[in-house]
C-alpha cells in the first residue's frame, strides 16, 4: 500500500494522539469519554505510524508528497 500521510501531518497526528490518551487517562474524565479518548488517541497514533489513513484513501486524497516512480528494467 502506498503511504498517504505526510511527515508533518504524522507529527501532528502523533502529537495528538499523546494528549488524547492522557486525556483519556486523567483524573479529569470518566466513562465512556474516557473510553473514546484513549480508543481515537490509539487509532491516530496508528495512523500516524503507518502512515496510511483509510479515510484519506476513501476520499483518494492525502498529504504525504508523491514518490518518484521507479526505473523501468528494460534489458
Amino acid at each position: 500500500m502506498r503511504r498517504n500521510v505526510g511527515t508533518t501531518d504524522a507529527l501532528v497526528r502523533a502529537i495528538l494522539a499523546v494528549v488524547l490518551v492522557v486525556v483519556g487517562v486523567s483524573a479529569q474524565t470518566t466513562g465512556i469519554l474516557s473510553f473514546a479518548a484513549v480508543l481515537g488517541g490509539l487509532i491516530v497514533m496508528a495512523t500516524a505510524l503507518t502512515r496510511e489513513c483509510p479515510l484519506y484513501r476513501t476520499f483518494h486524497t492525502g498529504t504525504a508528497r508523491p514518490s518518484a516512480a521507479p526505473p523501468s528494467r528494460r534489458g
